[in-house]
């Protein structure tokens, strides 16, 4: 499998602080977000522009905590919905890279 530390510039994009705890949960994001995206891909290793995508679900999921499992919330009059896979404007990019399967192999 390529090499999946977390990208340069995704903490601060986040604003979170390099070397703590918090860092290490987005490195932890990013891994899971990496299977994520090789899992829907159908690949054993990034190619192309994958790594983007992985970044922009690791965004996501960072904003996501304290929220997993929620697929929508009420406060007052205002509803939120939360999408619960990986969402459309990730997936739609990322079925370039989709590799075919067949049924019933492993």
């Amino acid at each position: 499998m390529a090499d999946n530390t977390t990208p340069e510039g995704l903490l601060r994009r986040l604003g979170v602080t390099p070397n703590t705890t918090e860092s290490q949960l987005v490195d932890e994001l990013y891994d899971d977000a990496v299977a994520n995206v090789l899992d829907f891909t159908h690949r054993d290793e990034l190619v192309g522009r994958m790594a983007v995508y992985a970044k922009q679900l690791t965004v996501v999921a960072y904003n996501r905590l304290d929220t997993e499992g929620e697929t929508e919330r009420v406060e007052g009059n205002i509803s939120r919905y939360f999408v619960t896979d990986i969402p459309e404007e990730i997936q739609k990019p990322l079925r370039r890279y989709r590799l075919a399967t067949l049924r019933g192999m492993s």
